[in-house]
């Protein structure tokens, strides 16, 4: 009986302490940092709060509270910023994490990113973006056909919503993973915002510290592609012999390295590809196939061969191709250290197979 009262009692006082009724919590949707202004409190952080309604209407429903404070860690900021609201703070709905393009340029690492592994409620799914001119402004926006807020940037990224070749998502966990796995560097799409909603067309290339280069939209689109292996986008080809547009339905490669001459190793690279002409200028019903089937070959062989290329003359590795390499020799850092002296000088062999199963059109 007594060892009863005893947890009777511990029971008594647990009560109450660690709960707080939804009614008295903010739900951070989305979290931007960008870089501040002044030097001794570096991080500028954002938080979307999401308001709470009785009714979810797209382009009503989408009130939210922007809160924002500087400080020198991100701890620091989430302490301060609770004391800006009348609610606890709860992060188990965050999914999306938006950092200025200003703090890419100078340095986005493990230390950087580091609260958002340690914070429990922070998933690791949770979407990772640049924001431009600074996260802030992109947090700011209110889309119309919104129905809760920050649910069109998440709708963007995890392709429930709409389904883009130029749309690169990339996950915290794998940034994180990125930022230390030899032979696989971090990449962020650059989310832009307009009037009363976002672009999302371009991707930022990042060594193991801060943005190496901006990719142009198709050049985003055609590494989606070589990352992600995607499908549902279009091959566009404009030659003197054909012009014509081809949606792709089934795409798909693999490659292999040829070190036999260690002066000049080789990475041949198999495309496959299959798709049907969804617009041409000229009529495919009597016309030989093979002729526009070898004319969008060459100039889509042209298109991966530049993309890698400038990676490769950027020093960098996105796609993963060190890290096929050194899971494939056995050596450990010997291996490393060699692709390191070899990618530089690899000379790419891409050949493209299209399979052109319809012309896209009724006779």
């Amino acid at each position: 009986m007594k060892h009863v009262l005893v947890w009777l009692s511990v029971l008594y006082l647990l009560t109450g302490c660690g709960f707080k009724d939804i009614d008295k919590r903010y739900l951070v949707m989305a979290i931007g940092v960008d870089k501040s202004e002044i030097k001794e409190k570096p991080y500028h952080v954002s938080l979307k709060l999401a308001i709470p309604t009785s009714q979810i209407q797209p382009g009503q429903s989408n009130t939210f509270h922007l809160i924002s404070d500087d400080a020198s860690t991100m701890t620091e900021a989430v302490r301060h910023l609770k004391s800006k609201v009348d609610k606890e703070l709860d992060f188990s709905q965050t999914k999306m994490i938006v950092f200025g393009k200003k703090l890419g340029e100078e340095r986005l690492d493990k230390v950087t990113i580091d609260w958002f592994l340690r914070r429990p409620e922070i998933q690791g799914i949770a979407f990772m973006a640049l924001g431009y001119p600074s996260a802030e402004q992109v947090l700011n926006v209110r889309p119309k056909s919104e129905r809760l807020p920050a649910d069109s940037l998440i709708m963007s990224f995890d392709q429930e919503g709409t389904e883009s070749s130029y749309i690169v998502t990339e996950f915290l966990f794998d940034f994180h993973r990125r930022l230390s796995e030899k032979g696989l560097d971090p990449y962020l799409p650059i989310i832009r915002p307009l009037k009363d909603t976002y672009l999302i067309d371009q991707v930022a290339i990042f060594d193991k510290e801060k943005i190496k280069a901006i990719l142009n939209p198709e050049e985003t689109r055609i590494f989606n592609e070589l990352s992600k292996k995607i499908r549902n986008f279009d091959i566009e080809t404009k030659t003197d012999k054909a012009q014509f547009a081809l949606n792709v339905t089934s795409f798909g490669y693999s490659y292999d390295f040829d070190e036999r001459n260690d002066s000049a190793p080789k990475l041949t690279m198999n495309v496959r590809i299959r798709g049907i002409s969804e617009e041409s200028k000229q009529s495919f019903y009597h016309s030989q196939w093979n002729r526009y089937k070898e004319e969008a070959e060459t100039e889509t062989a042209k298109r991966y061969l530049h993309v890698l290329r400038k990676l490769q003359s950027l020093k960098v590795d996105p796609i993963g191709f060190g890290l096929r390499y050194r899971a494939t020799h056995y050596h450990g850092d010997k291996d490393w250290e060699k692709w390191k002296d070899i990618y530089p000088r690899l000379d790419w062999n891409i050949k493209v197979n299209i399979d052109l199963i319809g012309s896209g059109g009724v006779k």
